[in-house]
Formats: C-alpha cells, structure tokens, sequence
C-alpha cells in the first residue's frame, strides 16, 4: 500500500470518529507499515487522539475503546489518557508519534515527540508476545490449525529485540525501526512463518531472544517520566476556550500556530504587537466578536 493509500485511510477513520462525535484532535499509523513489512495481509491500524469536552473533564470521564474495522484497528484516547500512557514511555504510542503518517494537529506531534521510549516497555512488550504466541484467539484459528502457533507473534519479539539491540549499540532512542531490502524480506518471511518453523522451535528461539534482549537494558536503568502536564493543560484550556466562544452566536476565536510560515499578513494588520514575534514559532488565538446595532 503507498504512501498515499494510508492518509486516504486516516482520512476515512478520522470522518468516522466524527461521525460518533468525536472531536479529533490527531491520527498517527502504528504497525508494520512503519516497519516497512507489510504485504496483502496487512490491516491499517492507527490512534486516535481525541480532545475532551468539558462535561468529560468535571466528570472525570475517560475515553479508551478501540473501534475495530475491516481495514484495521482504531485506538481511542482522549488527550490526558493518552498523555498519562505516553509519558511513561510506551513505545507503541510513541511510535503513532513519530511516525511520517499522520494527520491532525503539528504541535500535539511536536509535543509528544519529546518523550522517548522506556526500555523496559519493549522487554515487557516481548513477554507479552511471548504469550501470546501459543494462545489461540479467535483471530488466529486459521495459523493455530496449521502451526500451533502464530507466526506474528514471533516476528514481533525479533523486531523488538532488533531496537533494543539498535540503541544499545547506536544511543538513539527510536520507537521502531524501518527494515530494508534482505532484512524486509526475512521480517516477512517470519511474520507469515514462510520457513515453516515448527511451534517447538519458535517457543525455544523466543526464549533464547528474550534473555539475550534483557542483556540491552542496564540493570541500573531507571526510566524518568517526560512532565507535560502544564503544556497538555494550557493546549486543553485553550481549545477548550474557543469551543466556548464560538457556541455564541455573537462571538468567534480561532488558534493560529506559525510554525515555519509567519504570522498571517491579516493578523500583523490589526495586532501590531505580532510585528515583533512574525518570525518567531508563536500560537495565539484570536477572539472576535459582533455587536448588532
């Protein structure tokens, strides 16, 4: 599936989600896509961060559900869910950051793309595919009647263990890696078990893998959470102050992000206090109002 394929995809998703009323506020691909393994089999999965209103804030609701489709898998978290799983370094959700597919708002991925991943959540991550790989879901009916096993359990404890190798011997802390050329080829050939290992043979090479992986992460390692509590907040309060607005029909306010593009020329024209900030990567929100005479 190209490039273009996928944002087709996060475009359907995202219209779905606001069908069911969601206000989504960013969409990012997880899953072999990212990893450059994919084949005809391969579903579109992503997450989906939602901004909460405020009935959900007082109430202290939370949204955490996973809508599945025949395309794929959507998870769905409202912002200070997903900030609460994120910042403790789950490498998954840092993935759907990091990755070059993804649709919504540049500064929730500029702000996200700050924490790295915990070294220990990708361990944790293999024993849970470990797991699973000789449990018979539903799903799995097909590859446990021929296998006694499913082989995309097994491809994903190799890939882990591939990054975990890859920043202890390179220090950069990426989420996942992009396999290439021979490498792609014997990822996929794991992933749909194209060797024919016997289920004997991926339970003892999944044991051996995850003790040599324990051995990527420092026994004195200690993972610090990244603090994003006060931007997450100012970011909700701030949506949360043009929604408000603009349910008067007298009022209207809109957020502006420069970025790499400058203050908008109409906006330098009635607020000459931007002169000074138009080429600075500055957000501000314009309120707006009318008064019938």
């Amino acid at each position: 599936m190209n490039r273009e394929q996928i944002y087709i995809r996060l475009r359907e998703y995202k219209k779905i989600l606001e069908e069911k009323g969601f206000n989504v506020i960013y969409i990012g691909l997880y899953g072999s896509q990212n990893y450059n393994v994919d084949d005809e089999q391969s579903d579109i999965d992503c997450k989906a961060i939602i901004l909460p209103n405020l009935h959900d804030i007082i109430f202290r609701k939370v949204t955490s559900i996973t809508i599945e489709l025949e395309t794929g898998a959507i998870d769905v978290k409202d912002l200070i869910t997903f900030y609460n799983v994120i910042r403790k370094g789950n490498f998954s959700y840092i993935e759907a950051i990091d990755t070059p597919y993804s649709i919504g708002d540049k500064y929730v991925k500029e702000l996200f793309r700050q924490i790295r991943p915990n070294l220990k959540s990708m361990l944790g991550a293999m024993y849970e595919k470990r797991k699973a790989l000789t449990h018979e879901y539903p799903s799995k009916k097909k590859e446990f009647q021929k296998w006694g096993f499913d082989p995309k359990q097994y491809h994903h404890i190799v890939r882990l263990f591939d990054i975990l190798q890859y920043i202890s011997k390179i220090g950069d802390k990426r989420s996942y890696l992009k396999y290439q050329d021979s490498a792609r080829k014997f990822m996929i050939a794991e992933k749909r078990n194209k060797n024919n290992h016997t289920k004997e043979w991926v339970e003892q090479s999944s044991d051996h893998i995850i003790e040599l992986a324990k051995s990527f992460i420092p026994k004195d390692y200690k993972y610090e959470p990244t603090d994003l509590s006060i931007d997450v907040s100012e970011y909700i309060e701030n949506k949360l102050k043009i929604e408000m607005m603009n349910d008067n029909k007298f009022t209207f306010a809109r957020e502006y992000r420069t970025f790499d593009n400058g203050v908008p020329k109409r906006d330098l024209e009635k607020f000459p206090i931007l002169w000074g900030l138009k080429d600075k990567d500055i957000s501000y929100i314009v309120y707006e109002s009318i008064e019938i005479l």
